[in-house]
């Protein structure tokens, strides 16, 4: 027969190994989130103040513990780092890239390389973890996708070979710069201004059955890092395009074309082996794309925010 002090003295031990597990699972954890801040937030053409009142909600609605931003200069009021700004409001670090792109982190964050072109740092996570984490901010301009609806580019080949010559070296420049780290889990984020190459199979463009983009493209941005051992964090967790576009291009109808050609340009990239995806959101104004919503965005692109377990 168990006695009374027995049957507490289990009771007390399971409930700390729970506990103890709990603790485990949350140190595993990490919120990531990627967000254009559309010139800073002053081309939302709100008072300063507000939009930085947004830009907090947006990050601490999505309960975020790292943020990569693209488009974070505030060039039309004061020409401030407006990531640097956010970071001190809440507490946290902040690496500046560029004129662009930001990184702020309620935890610690060491420059991979040198600090003056450090395009990615290493998060330090609790219980003396490390990883990778990176922003990109890719060439805007050719943008394909209008050049197709435009009949500027007539085939998947013109298509592939304009993205190629416009951006890819970008992508080759990250991968270079964090290849010493090949043995850390890595998050690589931004605004890729080309969309997934899962999003414009054969099939995924047949199912989507939009006359003005008549054609499959393998946008080579994407296609390089799957190849390069990397995940589409947000396909992860929705593989069926037609039933989640979860488009991200634009928030904001009829401002850069009539009829719009929206995409999912906005993406969160991990390591292929070293991260399960649990939890994939788009956040942006009330809208169906729009997961979590914040009433005024302060954003033409939306934001993605995943939930990251590591292995």
């Amino acid at each position: 027969m168990i006695t009374i002090q027995a049957f507490v003295i289990a009771f007390f031990c399971i409930s700390c190994q729970s506990a103890a597990n709990r603790g485990a699972d949350e140190l595993s954890k990490l919120r990531v989130m990627t967000f254009n801040l559309w010139h800073g937030g002053d081309a939302v053409k709100l008072p300063r103040d507000t939009t930085i009142k947004y830009q907090l909600e947006a990050i601490r609605k999505a309960k975020a513990d790292v943020v990569g931003f693209q488009e974070q200069t505030t060039n039309q009021s004061d020409n401030q780092s407006r990531a640097q700004l956010l970071a001190d409001s809440l507490g946290w670090q902040c690496h500046i890239v560029d004129g662009s792109r930001a990184m702020i982190s309620k935890y610690g964050m060491k420059p991979v390389g040198s600090v003056k072109d450090s395009q990615a740092v290493l998060l330090q996570l609790p219980g003396d973890k490390e990883i990778v984490f990176g922003v990109m901010h890719l060439m805007y301009t050719p943008y394909e996708p209008y050049d197709i609806a435009d009949k500027k580019l007539l085939s998947t080949e013109a298509a592939e070979a304009s993205a190629c010559e416009t951006r890819l070296y970008q992508v080759q420049d990250m991968l270079d710069q964090i290849a010493a780290y090949a043995d850390l889990p890595t998050v690589l984020v931004g605004d890729f201004n080309e969309p997934s190459c899962l999003d414009w199979t054969e099939k995924a463009i047949e199912e989507r059955g939009d006359t003005l983009l008549p054609f499959a493209v393998n946008w080579p941005a994407t296609a390089l890092l799957i190849e390069k051992g990397f995940k589409d964090a947000y396909r992860e967790v929705y593989p069926d395009i037609k039933q989640k576009p979860a488009y991200t291009w634009t928030s904001v109808e009829g401002l850069w074309r009539t009829p719009e050609i929206h995409d999912r340009i906005d993406l969160i990239y991990v390591s292929k082996n070293r991260f399960n995806v649990i939890e994939a959101q788009v956040m942006g104004e009330p809208s169906p794309m729009s997961d979590i919503v914040i009433d005024t965005w302060p954003s033409d692109h939306r934001a993605v925010v995943v939930e990251l377990v590591l292995n």
